[in-house]
């Protein structure tokens, strides 16, 4: 009897062993999978974050390559440009004396600032090497960079150099090559000094090339099957005082120049605004400048050398 009665108590409490052992496995088991959900779950958002920054890294460059656009003559490098502070500068004796030897031309300056020469008897002049048809009828034109032809106007813009950089579109720093009928009639010419200031001493890092190309690529400047020609550092005012007139000191702005087939773009260096010019604008604007100075003052003639005056 005992023995019959220990049996029977002792089968429920096996039974009660039996199940809770069955339910802790069961929470185990349910345990390591969601562990196991959740590693999955960090490896796969590891792996997704990575997969994002790598078309990070490479979008800009894969999405050119599927638009064929040639970046090919992208600069590497950032070059150490600071800004720069020019003020009007005068003609040097040397450089008016170089004027005063040609015998073809009748050769004005306005405050000693702004010289406008006209041809007695206009020169053939060749488009096409235009830089070196120039240099012995225009002896100051090796001070300057030769920019472009605009038809429109029939005349050719040369941009001051300095620091062997352009000064893209300032009036004060130009030389104006005026034509008819394919025939050099005159030309203008300005000129700027670097001087010294806080402006140019100021140094600050310029945006890399390959972040203006996608700034240009994600404003339109950049399309489809565009090459990018030329890309170099120059210098450019958002202000543009009026020539040859009397005015202090200017801050000049490292400017990338990009050339984009036949289309130039200048986007400023440091904030990366893309600044427009029109050139057929530019150049009627420094026309009705000269004009201004013609009417509001007398000029004051390059006199022939002392020599000149005996003969």
């Amino acid at each position: 009897m005992e023995r019959t009665q220990g049996c029977g108590y002792d089968r429920p409490e096996r039974g009660r062993s039996v199940m809770q052992w069955g339910q802790i496995k069961t929470i185990f088991i349910i345990s390591f999978l969601l562990l196991d959900l959740f590693l999955l779950m960090q490896l796969w958002a590891n792996r997704e974050n990575d997969v994002i920054q790598e078309q990070t890294d490479t979008t800009l460059e894969e999405e050119l390559e599927v638009q064929n656009i040639d970046i090919s003559n992208v600069p590497s490098e950032v070059p150490n440009v600071t800004f720069l502070n020019a003020a009007p500068k005068g003609f040097s004796e040397q450089e008016l004396n170089s004027l005063r030897e040609k015998e073809n031309q009748n050769v004005e300056v306005y405050n000693d600032r702004l010289v406008i020469a006209t041809f007695k008897e206009p020169v053939e002049i060749d488009k096409d090497n235009i830089q070196e048809s120039i240099s012995d009828i225009v002896p100051i034109s090796n001070l300057y960079s030769y920019w472009g032809w605009n038809e429109d106007e029939t005349t050719a813009l040369f941009f001051q150099k300095m620091n062997n950089r352009t000064i893209y579109y300032s009036q004060g720093a130009l030389l104006m090559i005026r034509t008819e009928d394919g025939k050099i009639t005159g030309y203008t010419a300005t000129l700027l000094d670097q001087v010294e200031g806080e402006s140019g001493e100021i140094q600050q890092d310029l945006i890399p090339p390959m972040d203006i190309v996608s700034l240009l690529y994600n404003n339109g400047y950049l399309q489809e099957n565009d090459t990018i020609e030329d890309m170099k550092v120059g210098y450019y005012s958002l202000v543009n005082l009026n020539a040859g007139e009397e005015y202090g000191e200017q801050v000049f702005a490292p400017t990338w120049r990009v050339r984009i087939g036949e289309e130039f773009y200048f986007v400023h260096a440091t904030n990366g605004q893309v600044l427009t010019n029109n050139e057929g604008d530019f150049i009627e604007s420094t026309i009705k400048a000269y004009d201004n100075q013609l009417s509001s003052g007398a000029p004051g003639p390059v006199q022939p050398s002392e020599e000149e005056t005996e003969e």
